[in-house]
C-alpha cells in the first residue's frame, strides 16, 4: 500500500510540473507586449501635465485680481451699513427722548396729585407743637405714677419679707410639734419590738375602726402620757402586763366581736378589757394630812389618758388614792402606815403596800420594795408645750392674714395705678404715632416737591431735537447714495474678470481630466505588467518547489516498492486499476472509513460497555423518582408556609397602615411629607418597618438612616413614629428626653402642639418630657405641668425657703415698666 502511495504522489506532482512550465512560457510573452505598450502612454501623460499648470496659473491670476474687488465690495458695503446703522441710532435717541419727555410728564402729574392728596392729609391731622405739649403733659403723669409704684413695689416687699418671716417661725414650730408627736410613734415601734401581736392587733384596728359602735381605746402602753418622765415608774410598777397591753372597750358587743376576729380567727396572743360605766373616782385619803408627811400629790395627778381608760385605773388600780411622795416620806414611814394602814404609796426610791393582819389584832404589815426605772411610761409628750406652740402658730396665722389683706390692698392700688399708667401709655403711643406720622408725611411732601422741580429743569425741547435728527439723516443718506454708485462699479468688474475665472475654469476641467484619464491608463497599463511580472515570478518559485518535491517523491516511491529503476512492477499496476481514481484526497477518505468500520465492530464486543449502560440507567430512573418526591414535599412545606404567613400578614399590615395614616398626617401638619412601609424579604428575619421622609420639595422620599437626614429631621421623625405608635402600645408612661435638640424653631413648635394634643387626649399614657430649654410662647392647658429645676453650686442652701417665683416675677416686671419710663 505505501508503494503505491508513493508511486501515485510521484505521477501526481510530475503533472503539476509540466502544467507551471507551460504556464511560465505564457507569462513571460504577455509582459514584454506590456512593456512595449506602456511607453507612449508616459509621453502623453507628460504633455497633458504642463498644459495643467498653464491653466492653473492663469486662474490663480484671476483669483487675486477677483479678491481685490470683493474686498472693495465688502468694505463699501460696510460703509453702507454703518450708515443705516446711524440712521436708526438717530431714529431710535429720538424717540427715546419723546418717550422720555411724555415720562417725565406723567410723573410729574403723578408727583403733583400725591402731593396735593398728602396736604390734604395733613389739614386733617393735628398741629405738631399740641401733640408735643399733650406728651409731656402724659410723661408727667407717667413718671409721678411711676414713682408712687415704686413705693407700692417697696411696701410689697417688705410685707414679703416679713411674711417670709412669719412662715420660717411657723415652720419651725410646726416641726417642735412633729417632733413631740413623734414620741407616739416610738410608743408604736416599742410595742412592735416586744408585744408583736399586740402591735398587729392596733394597725388592724386603726383600719378597721369603722365596725365598731362604741369607743375603743388602745393599750394603755399607747394612751398613757407622763409629763414628767420620772413619773413614768410609778405607774409602770402597778399596772399589770397584760393590762398595759390591753385594749379597753366600752361595750361588751364590741369587745366579742374584737375578739372573735383577732384572737380567735387570726390567733393573736391579746387581752381586752372592758371599762366601767360608773366613774369611782372619789378619794378616801385626805390629802392635808398627807402633805405634812412629804407627799407630792397622788398618781392620778400625774398621768394623762382619755376618761374612759381613767376609769377603769379608778376601779381596778385606784390610782386616785395611790399618794406619792419624796425622799422625806422614807423618813416618816410608821408615821405614814397610821395613816395609810391599807394601800398602797410609792416614794422616789420605793413602794410600801401595807395591809392589817387577820392574826395579830389588826397590826400593819408593811411590804416594801425598790421601784425600777420604767421601760415602757417613760416616753412622754409634753402636752403644755405643744398647746404653747398652737398658740403661737395661731397667733402668726392671724398676723398672716392681717398682712395679706394688708398686701391685697397694696396690690389693688398697684393694680390701680399700672391700669391707669397703661392708659397714658396708650395715649401716648397714639400721640407719639401721630406725630411720626405728621412728620413722615412732611418728608413725603418735601420729597415730592423736589422731585418735580428737578423734573421741571431737566425738561427735552422735542423740535430742537428733531431738527437735529433730520439734518444728521440727511448728511448719511447722501454719502450712503456715493457708496450705492461705487458698489454698482465693484460689480461690473467683478463679473467680468468672474467671467474669465470661468473660461479657465472649465479649461482646467477639461485638461485635468485628460491629465486623469491618461494616468488611469498608465497606471492600469503599470499595474497589469506588475502583475503579471509578479506572476512569473512565482510561478518561477513554484516550478522549484515542484522539480525538487517531485525528485523526493520518486525516490521515496523506489524506496518503498523496492524499486532500483523508474519503471513501475505489475503487481503495482493491478493494484491501482481497484482504485480507478487518481485523487489522493479520495483515496484518503475510502481508508479512513474503513478504519472508523473496524473500530466500531470492536466495542460491540465489549460486555463491560454493556453493563456500564444499563447502570447508569438505572441510577437516572433511581434520581428521577428522588427529584419527584422532594418536588411534592416542597410543594408542602410551600403550603404550609403560605398558610403560616396568612395569619399574621394581614393584621401586620393593618398595624402598618395605622401607624402610617397618623404619620403621614403628622408630617402633612408639617407640610412635609412622610411614610411607614413594610419592609419584605425572602428571608424573614430581613424583614422590618422603613421610614421614609421628605422635608423638602426638591428631594426625593428618603430612606430614614443615620447618614443622609440632619440630626433634628431624625429626631421629627423619631418623635413622630412614636406619635403614630400612641393608640397601638399599651404602658403606663412615656420618658422623651432631649427630643427637641436640634429642631429648628418652627418643626419645634409644630411638634411641641402635637405631642400636648396626643399627650393630653383622655385614657392615654403619660409623658414626661426632659428638656434644657423650651420655646416662648407656647400653648399649655390644664392637663400639664411645668417643673423648673433650680440647682447648681451657685444657689443657696436655703434659697427654697427665700425664692418665691411670684416675687422674681413681679420683680421683673416692674424692672420692665421702668425700663419703658426711662424710654
Amino acid at each position: 500500500s505505501s508503494g503505491i502511495n508513493a508511486e501515485y504522489g510521484y505521477e501526481h506532482e510530475r503533472l503539476e510540473f509540466q502544467k507551471l512550465k507551460n504556464g511560465k512560457a505564457e507569462l513571460a510573452s504577455k509582459v514584454d507586449v506590456l512593456r512595449n505598450a506602456a511607453q507612449p502612454l508616459e509621453i502623453a501623460l507628460e504633455q497633458k501635465k504642463n498644459a495643467q499648470v498653464e491653466v492653473e496659473s492663469l486662474i490663480k491670476d484671476v483669483t487675486n485680481e477677483l479678491n481685490k474687488v470683493s474686498s472693495s465690495i465688502k468694505g463699501t458695503e460696510q460703509q453702507l451699513s454703518s450708515g443705516k446703522e446711524r440712521i436708526d441710532e438717530l431714529m431710535v435717541g429720538f424717540k427715546s427722548k419723546v418717550n422720555e419727555a411724555e415720562t417725565k410728564l406723567a410723573k410729574i402729574t403723578q408727583l403733583t396729585n400725591e402731593v396735593n392728596a398728602y396736604q390734604q392729609e395733613m389739614e386733617a391731622l393735628p398741629e405738631t407743637s399740641d401733640l408735643k405739649s399733650r406728651r409731656e403733659a402724659i410723661t408727667t403723669e407717667t413718671r409721678n405714677i411711676a414713682k408712687e409704684l415704686g413705693k407700692l413695689e417697696s411696701a410689697i416687699n417688705e410685707l414679703n419679707i416679713e411674711e417670709q418671716a412669719r412662715q420660717s417661725k411657723k415652720r419651725t414650730m410646726s416641726s417642735q410639734i412633729q417632733k413631740l408627736n413623734d414620741i407616739n410613734n416610738q410608743k408604736l415601734e416599742n410595742l412592735r419590738r416586744f408585744e408583736k401581736d399586740t402591735y398587729n392587733a392596733v394597725q388592724w384596728l386603726r383600719s378597721n375602726r369603722g365596725q365598731f359602735q362604741g369607743e375603743i381605746l388602745e393599750p394603755f402602753q399607747l394612751i398613757i402620757n407622763v409629763p414628767n418622765p420620772s413619773n413614768a415608774k410609778y405607774i409602770e410598777s402597778i399596772i399589770s402586763r397584760n393590762d398595759r397591753k390591753a385594749f379597753i372597750f366600752e361595750r361588751a358587743d364590741d369587745l366579742n366581736t374584737f375578739m372573735r376576729q383577732l384572737r380567735d380567727k387570726q390567733k393573736l396572743n391579746i387581752n381586752a378589757v372592758l371599762a366601767p360605766k360608773e366613774d369611782s373616782s372619789q378619794r378616801s385619803l385626805d390629802f392635808e394630812k398627807l402633805r405634812p408627811l412629804g407627799f407630792v400629790g397622788f398618781l392620778s395627778d400625774l398621768i394623762e389618758c382619755p376618761p374612759l381608760a381613767k376609769r377603769y385605773l379608778y376601779r381596778y388600780y385606784r390610782i386616785h388614792n395611790v399618794p406619792i411622795g419624796s425622799a422625806a416620806t422614807d423618813k416618816m414611814a410608821d408615821r405614814v402606815n397610821k395613816i395609810i394602814p391599807s394601800g398602797l404609796y410609792f416614794t422616789p426610791s420605793y413602794r410600801y403596800q401595807n395591809s392589817k393582819s387577820r392574826y395579830h389584832g389588826g397590826d400593819i404589815i408593811s411590804s416594801i420594795s425598790q421601784v425600777r426605772e420604767s421601760r415602757i411610761f417613760n416616753f412622754t409628750v409634753d402636752t403644755r408645750k405643744i398647746q404653747d406652740f398652737k398658740s403661737q402658730l395661731e397667733r402668726l396665722n392671724g398676723e398672716s392674714l392681717e398682712a395679706n389683706d394688708r398686701l391685697n390692698e397694696v396690690k389693688r392700688h398697684q393694680q390701680e395705678l399700672r391700669t391707669k399708667d397703661n392708659g397714658f401709655r396708650e395715649q401716648k403711643q397714639v400721640i407719639v404715632q401721630q406725630i411720626r406720622h405728621r412728620d413722615t408725611i412732611e418728608d413725603k411732601i418735601r420729597a415730592r416737591t423736589q422731585k418735580i422741580n428737578e423734573l421741571k429743569n431737566s425738561s427735552i425741547d422735542l423740535e430742537e431735537e428733531k431738527a437735529k435728527c433730520d439734518q444728521k439723516t440727511k448728511q448719511i443718506l447722501q454719502k450712503c447714495m456715493g457708496l450705492q454708485k461705487k458698489i454698482y462699479m465693484l460689480y461690473l468688474e467683478s463679473e467680468t474678470k468672474n467671467n474669465l475665472k470661468n473660461e479657465n475654469m472649465i479649461r482646467k476641467i477639461e485638461v485635468s481630466f485628460e491629465v486623469s484619464e491618461a494616468e488611469e491608463q498608465l497606471q492600469s497599463s503599470t499595474q497589469e505588467l506588475q502583475s503579471a511580472e509578479e506572476m512569473l515570478n512565482n510561478h518561477a518559485d513554484i516550478i522549484r518547489r515542484q522539480r525538487a518535491k517531485a525528485a523526493e517523491l520518486l525516490e521515496e516511491a523506489k524506496r518503498v516498492c523496492g524499486l532500483t529503476t523508474n519503471s513501475l512492477p505489475n503487481k503495482y499496476k493491478s493494484m491501482f486499476k481497484r482504485y480507478p481514481t487518481n485523487n489522493v484526497n479520495d483515496l484518503d477518505q475510502q481508508l479512513n472509513e474503513a478504519k472508523a468500520l473496524a473500530e466500531c465492530s470492536n466495542d460491540l464486543a465489549n460486555p463491560q460497555m454493556i453493563t456500564e449502560y444499563n447502570d447508569r440507567k438505572k441510577e437516572i430512573e433511581t434520581y428521577t423518582k428522588e427529584v419527584e418526591v422532594n418536588q411534592d414535599k416542597l410543594k408542602d412545606l410551600e403550603s404550609q408556609i403560605h398558610t403560616v404567613r396568612e395569619s399574621w400578614y394581614g393584621p401586620i399590615t393593618e398595624i402598618i397602615e395605622k401607624i402610617n395614616t397618623k404619620f403621614r398626617s403628622f408630617f402633612v401638619k408639617l407640610q412635609c411629607a412622610g411614610e411607614i412601609l413594610l419592609s419584605e424579604h425572602e428571608d424573614y428575619d430581613k424583614w422590618g418597618v422603613d421610614i421614609r421622609v421628605q422635608f423638602r420639595n426638591s428631594d426625593d422620599m428618603k430612606r430614614l438612616t443615620s447618614s443622609y437626614q440632619s440630626g433634628g429631621e431624625k429626631s421629627v421623625s423619631t418623635i413622630l413614629y412614636l406619635l403614630s405608635l400612641q393608640g397601638l402600645t399599651d404602658c403606663p408612661f412615656r420618658v422623651v428626653d432631649e427630643i427637641n435638640q436640634g429642631m429648628d424653631p418652627k418643626n419645634e413648635r409644630k411638634v411641641f402642639e402635637m405631642m400636648a394634643a396626643a399627650a393630653t387626649v383622655q385614657g392615654t399614657s403619660q409623658y414626661f418630657l426632659i428638656t434644657p430649654k423650651l420655646l416662648p410662647d407656647l400653648r399649655y392647658n390644664e392637663k400639664m405641668n411645668i417643673l423648673s429645676i433650680f440647682n447648681g453650686l451657685q444657689i443657696d442652701n436655703n434659697a427654697n425657703e427665700s425664692f418665691v417665683v411670684e416675687n422674681v416675677i413681679e420683680q421683673a416686671r416692674f424692672r420692665n415698666s421702668q425700663s419703658q419710663i426711662m424710654v
